[in-house]
């Protein structure tokens, strides 16, 4: 009886030996990206990300933030993609020798973002400046639009002696400040306010006078630099992800180029 169960436990232990190897087997490591993508493209990139994997099998890690800080942790963190609200960033990232090519995706504007209804009647970029009116802004050192509002105001000298109510990392908090009634204004693009119901945009002419460039890259860093480059061709063609570019309220040129490529 003893050999028996000695047999049998012997059996037992091959069979689970093989049924963990062969579990090893199937489970193979899928190909995964990481993707640095600015914040106020995380409705369009999750779902064209989502897409992608459903299509290829691949799958795209995502990590959202302002602009510039994701061009400050591209310096010291690896990451295979990197996606800008705004083409300056690119140069900089190009100055520092941080990416390899770049793709144009879409394009946007800045404006006014204020409640359904627009309550205040703002109408102006001087509007902004009145004393019962509160404004949030981006932080110009972390977020695109930040950044690009401070541009557009010392331009047209509006920046000097001007305190917003508060300042944001990413634009997305910006639009939820508007949502929550916190603030009566903000400065923020028009297809992040598009994605929101409770948002009305106000277009200024000191903004419509520049079209600031959605701009995606491969990385130095980039362990599959060929799958990064194929995935950024995805994202930025008119037939794929800029459908859903277009269906989110960005503007999508139906002549979009290779931008640069070293």
């Amino acid at each position: 009886m003893q050999s028996v169960w000695s047999s049998i436990a012997k059996f037992a232990s091959v069979a689970v030996f093989f049924a963990l190897f062969s579990g090893c087997s199937e489970s193979e490591p899928r190909d995964e990206l990481v993707m640095f993508c600015a914040a106020g493209m995380k409705a369009p990139v999750s779902r064209i990300a989502e897409q992608y994997e459903k299509e290829k099998g691949v799958t795209i890690q995502l990590q959202f933030a302002g602009s510039g800080a994701l061009l400050s942790n591209l310096q010291i963190a690896p990451g295979d993609i990197y996606l800008a609200a705004d083409s300056s960033y690119m140069d900089e990232a190009s100055k520092r020798d941080l990416i390899t090519e770049t793709f144009a995706v879409a394009g946007m504007k800045a404006g006014l973002g204020v409640p359904d209804g627009n309550p205040k009647q703002l109408k102006s970029l001087s509007d902004i400046r009145k004393a019962d009116v509160r404004v949030a802004i981006g932080n110009p050192e972390a977020a695109s639009i930040g950044r690009f509002t401070k541009k557009i105001m010392t331009q047209h000298g509006a920046w000097e002696g001007f305190e917003p109510t508060a300042l944001f990392p990413t634009v997305n908090e910006l639009a939820n400040a508007i949502k929550l009634n916190t603030v009566d204004a903000v400065i923020l693009w028009d297809a992040i306010a598009h994605q929101y119901p409770e948002i009305d945009f106000v277009a200024l002419p000191e903004f419509d006078a520049e079209i600031k460039d959605v701009t995606i890259a491969v990385t130095k860093s980039a362990k599959q630099a060929d799958l990064a480059r194929e995935f950024c061709l995805y994202l930025s063609a008119s037939d794929k992800g800029g459908v859903i570019f277009e269906e989110e309220g960005y503007t999508i040129s139906s002549n979009k180029q290779n931008v640069q490529s070293e």
